[in-house]
């Protein structure tokens, strides 16, 4: 269970970005995000999804990569991520010695029939993800050139990637509250989806050789939610 995991046979795969700085360099808030809104409940617009504490996908990850829950909403524009650990994620994390990353991350699958192949997988692995929004942690001397700014909070967009492209890192809006962290994403940013299906996950990556921007091959899971499956907004 804690050997090193291929990244085709995981159930998230977000991949990383950035420009290297010293670990969790830039990942101090970098905005506000709201709570949220009754109307939004009370109009379907939520899913929430909440995890067992300690229930270690592999024993070696720590407090703030054990999820305790992981919910989204759509406020108005906005969709509002927000995922819950069991302890506070602090300013230098431990990295595994073997990593180039490691990560906290949505996945969002949006369009059942497609299978984007590459980008932050292999560039001949297939995945079902159109979108991964997440907070990366790199490791000294690492970059990424699809992040060059080393942003804390970032959307992948993976829909080019099916038309022969390269796939889109965009910044977003971040926050880290204790163990709490927080997205922000503009709705038209994931194409504004009536429903998508979708999973949450703390893991560690490596690269799989000198391009970056052929992804990611080596990775380890701490936690993921739900389970089992995915979830679905709304629900």
């Amino acid at each position: 269970m804690n050997a090193i995991r291929n990244a085709g046979g995981l159930l998230l795969g977000a991949a990383l970005m950035a420009a290297c700085t010293e670990p969790n360099a830039g990942a101090g808030p970098v905005g506000t995000a709201t709570g949220l809104l009754q109307a939004d409940v009370a109009a379907g617009k939520t899913s929430v999804v909440l995890d067992a504490t300690g229930d270690w996908v592999d024993i070696t990850g720590q407090d703030y990569q054990d999820e305790v829950s992981a919910e989204i909403t759509k406020q108005g524009n906005t969709f509002v991520f927000v995922m819950t650990l069991a302890g506070a994620v602090g300013d230098n994390p431990t990295f595994p010695s073997w990593a180039d990353a490691i990560l906290w991350d949505f996945a969002l699958d949006t369009r059942p029939t497609a299978f984007p192949v590459g980008y932050p997988f292999t560039k001949n692995t297939a995945a079902p993800w159109e979108l991964v929004i997440g907070h990366f942690v790199y490791a000294s001397g690492f970059t990424d050139p699809l992040n060059p700014n080393s942003s804390p909070g970032i959307l992948i967009d993976r829909r080019p990637l099916l038309t022969g492209g390269q796939a889109i890192v965009t910044p977003i809006q971040f926050t880290i509250d204790g163990a709490k962290m927080t997205w922000v994403v503009d709705a038209a940013l994931l194409g504004n989806p009536s429903t998508f299906q979708w999973a949450a996950g703390t893991s560690a990556w490596q690269t799989s050789g000198d391009d970056v921007k052929n992804g990611y091959n080596q990775g380890r899971h701490f936690d993921h939610v739900p389970d089992a499956g995915r979830a679905t907004w709304p629900r």
